[in-house]
């Protein structure tokens, strides 16, 4: 997840949300798909756009779609709540065989 948090800070300085938000995601990718699996790999991909917003896509090795609910006994589970609130859109595409999760970040404040 280091890396990942360096990649996006490097190449996104004036969007300080899109370091957590891509590791949350860098996260997710290792804890709920093969990516975390020995062999694993996730890509980052990162874009700007001329209006100021920006796109970060983390891409896993896929898995079952599983994905919990927090509960208040429970440590984690409220990262995509962060990624919603630091976002203006997120999705998910693909499926059991490989997941992107992308984002887009607001321009940045004058």
């Amino acid at each position: 997840m280091r890396a990942a948090r360096r990649f996006v800070k490097a190449h996104l300085p004036d969007h300080p949300e899109a370091e957590l938000i891509a590791s949350e995601l860098a996260t997710n990718a290792v804890e709920h798909t093969r990516t975390g699996q020995p062999s694993g790999l996730f890509t980052a991909t990162v874009k700007r756009h001329p209006d100021g917003t920006a796109y970060i896509e983390i891409a896993d090795q896929g898995g079952p779609a599983a994905f919990g609910l927090p509960t208040p006994n429970r440590e984690g589970g409220r990262g995509l709540y962060l990624v919603t609130a630091l976002t203006s859109a997120w999705g998910v595409k693909g499926d059991a065989a490989g997941r992107t999760v992308w984002v887009e970040l607001p321009p940045p404040a004058p």
